[in-house]
């Protein structure tokens, strides 16, 4: 060791010396690279603002209240800023495509920002680096599949984050998916909660269903119990409903008591593949499964579909999803850009003619590594196929209908929401709740959250993501022909 040491130090001390001489012209590298690539926006425009205060505007209109036309509206071109506080910024987004939450500074523009980069992909056909494709691949590679053994690990690692910081940005029933909104030609919209919409979602699973006061339902994702409450209280059904988290099934529980309807809902801790037929031997008249799908994974969509060919009876059985999809492909021969990771659910690195589920499916984003560890998004044609396959042609396709566009003011009002409450009741929380978080650690996850709400909202709002509701039934489910006249 007394050898080593000075020969360290004196290493070190080298090393260290060298890197400051070559870190100047590594940044002014990236910086010039990633200036280059963004000159070529074309609709919208971006102005950066250095460390030192420097602006570059990248595109060809003025900002003018960060919107055009100075309103929302589904036409609306980006017109934004990006505030750079550290230089390593330009290196990490040169080297590894790297704009993650930690980094970009300017949170308040940041749906604006994603949503920019999505309407100028085809213009930024460059965008991604050999690094940064490498280093998506290798985590995608690595990332856990939801076998029995980590899908509880997967959603511990989101649903059992806090309760009560759940509760401090969802609607008052805690509906975690996508409501449905009036339309604007209603002039009721404009007064409408977000507890409403939700509400009007959850009917659409009863009616789509045609859950009537016999039926026993099977649900597939707990969430915190609010569909079960509606569905018994509007119908009288029985229902059992699964969830792998431990915090759900508990906050459930208590909302289900007070609500009365304790000996109507069981609420089990169980994997949809390990759960048995019911004990009276009856398979299950309805299944309902919201917006848990995007946790199955690639590998087992066929697997869940036989389940629930196995749990639904035969005899006039249906079954209502609800699941947020990827688009189908890029367009003809049109590669898309992948400015950084928080891009990659949108926009796939290096594709040429070919679907960009599949350049999704095999890469790293956001989503999947700061926040759904296990999560995947299949297209609408793949739970088709997976539907087909996985019941051996048992469940046949009713109905689907995208309601992705409303997911974009709801993300917005659950990021007001949670930004609004965070200092009051989330950060409490997560410091009571979790030993040894410190404020850094606080501060990281509140930038991580807010990044994930702006981050959906630009896909939904750009219509680049969906989210369908799917009815399947048996053949000769005449109940669903109720309201057809014959």
């Amino acid at each position: 060791m007394g050898l080593a040491s000075p020969l360290v130090e004196r290493f070190n001390a080298l090393a260290y010396t060298a890197g400051s001489y070559a870190w100047e012209p590594l940044v002014s590298l990236s910086r010039s690279a990633i200036l280059s690539l963004l000159s070529k926006v074309e609709s919208g425009s971006l102005v950066i603002t250095d460390p030192d205060g420097q602006q570059t505007v990248c595109g060809k209109k003025k900002m003018v209240n960060g919107e055009t036309g100075g309103g929302r509206s589904v036409y609306s071109i980006p017109h934004t800023g990006l505030q750079v506080h550290k230089e390593t910024f330009w290196v990490r987004l040169l080297l590894f495509a790297d704009m993650a939450y930690q980094y970009n500074v300017q949170t308040a523009t940041t749906q604006r920002n994603v949503q920019l980069f999505i309407l100028n992909r085809n213009a930024l056909s460059n965008g991604s680096t050999i690094t940064s494709t490498l280093s998506s691949k290798l985590s995608s590679l690595i990332r856990r599949t939801n076998t029995l053994a980590t899908s509880r690990l997967n959603i511990a690692a989101h649903y059992d984050i806090s309760n009560a910081m759940f509760a401090a940005f969802l609607s008052p029933d805690m509906t975690y998916s996508c409501p449905i909104w009036l339309p604007t030609s209603d002039p009721k919209h404009i007064e409408e909660t977000l507890e409403q919409a939700q509400e009007r979602k959850l009917r659409r699973f009863i009616t789509n269903a045609k859950i009537k006061s016999g039926d026993h339902v099977l649900e597939i994702g707990t969430g915190w119990g609010s569909f079960a409450i509606m569905a018994v209280r509007e119908t009288g059904c029985r229902v059992t409903s699964l969830t792998l988290s431990v915090e759900q099934k508990e906050l459930a529980e208590k909302r289900i008591a007070e609500a009365g309807f304790t000996d109507q809902i069981e609420i089990l801790l169980c994997d949809y593949r390990a759960l048995p037929t019911p004990r009276d031997g009856r398979l299950y008249d309805k299944v309902v499964s919201i917006e848990m799908l995007e946790a199955v994974g690639k590998e087992f969509l066929d697997t869940y579909f036989s389940c629930i060919d196995k749990l639904l009876k035969q005899e006039g059985g249906v079954a209502v999803f609800q699941c947020i999809t990827m688009p189908e492909s890029v367009g003809v021969a049109q590669p898309a850009v992948n400015l950084g990771k928080i891009f990659s659910m949108y926009m796939a690195a290096d594709v040429e003619e070919t679907q960009r589920y599949d350049a999704y499916a095999s890469s790293d984003d956001f989503i999947r590594r700061y926040i759904f560890p296990g999560g995947h998004l299949p297209t609408s044609t793949q739970l088709l196929s997976s539907i087909s396959r996985g019941s051996q042609n048992r469940l046949i396709p009713e109905s689907i209908e995208n309601i992705g566009p409303h997911y974009a003011k709801t993300l917005r009002i659950w990021r007001e929401n949670f930004m609004g409450n965070f200092d009051s009741v989330i950060g409490r929380s997560l410091r009571e709740e979790h030993v040894g978080m410190t404020e850094r650690d606080v501060e990281l996850f509140r930038r991580k959250w807010e990044y994930y709400f702006c981050y959906c909202e630009a896909g939904f709002a750009t219509k680049t993501l969906g989210d369908v509701i799917l009815t399947v039934g048996r053949e000769g489910a005449v109940e669903m022909m109720e309201d057809v006249p014959l």
